[in-house]
């Protein structure tokens, strides 16, 4: 089944910043995309509310995951509320702007536990930061290998290689696109295959048409691109 599959959307309204459900449907639909992950905006103080109201308004094409700050002492059990109340299948962090190391073992280990037993992926801001580097990735896929993790924005700008590194060693470490460059993706792809990497936009940051059409260039192979660009992620959340 050929399917597209953009991972990596924000929902809500915040200074600076606004997208609702139909908002990004509409954007999908000019693309030509089937389905959207969406979570929150996660800068100060945030809920999951807004997920759920776009995932109500368009639950064929939206899947929810919720956010949320570890350092909150209800986190964990708010993933599970999500999941369990809500229909959510993932779970986001992010880690430089809520200021906590992605391998805080105190922090962040009883949120890994939850997703563990949930069966959800965690998708993480992995740009080239201190807090998300390459390495913090590596040390939770190593200490949670049962969880499928994310690697939004893939260790852009400093540390694509070095991502590109971990994740072929750890089979539940994935690579997201977003905001990257072709040439730092279409490396990726090349060196780890389609199974190792997938396609998000980080929309509403991005000019949303361009973030997929640039992924034409990520491979010549027709069947690469499509698994890159939703397949993989289908099979990963278990889409009919």
């Amino acid at each position: 089944m050929s399917i597209i599959v953009d991972a990596h959307n924000h929902i809500g309204d915040r200074p600076g910043a606004r997208q609702t459900g139909p908002e990004l449907v509409a954007k999908m639909d000019q693309a030509g995309v089937d389905r959207g992950v969406i979570f929150p905006f996660v800068e100060g103080n945030f809920t999951n509310d807004a997920v759920k109201v776009a995932i109500d308004a368009c639950p064929d094409r939206l899947i929810g995951y919720c956010a949320v700050n570890p350092w909150q002492p209800d986190a964990a059990a708010e993933v599970r509320r999500c999941v369990k109340d809500w229909g959510f299948r993932g779970l986001k962090l992010h880690p430089t702007l809520n200021g906590f190391h992605l391998s805080d073992p105190k922090l962040v280990d009883p949120l890994f536990e939850e997703a563990q037993s949930l069966g959800i992926p965690i998708i993480a801001h992995g740009a080239s930061d201190l807090y998300n580097s390459p390495p913090e990735f590596a040390e939770m896929a190593r200490r949670f290998p049962k969880v499928c993790l994310l690697m939004a924005h893939m260790g852009f700008f400093w540390s694509v290689d070095q991502a590109i590194t971990y994740a072929a060693a750890f089979p539940n470490l994935i690579l997201e696109t977003s905001r990257a460059p072709i040439f730092e993706i279409t490396t990726a792809v090349a060196a780890l295959g389609p199974d190792k990497v997938v396609w998000g936009t980080d929309s509403p940051f991005v000019d949303y048409e361009w973030e997929f059409r640039k992924m034409e260039r990520c491979s010549p192979d027709p069947g690469i691109r499509r698994r890159v660009l939703g397949e993989t992620m289908a099979e990963m959340l278990g889409l009919g």
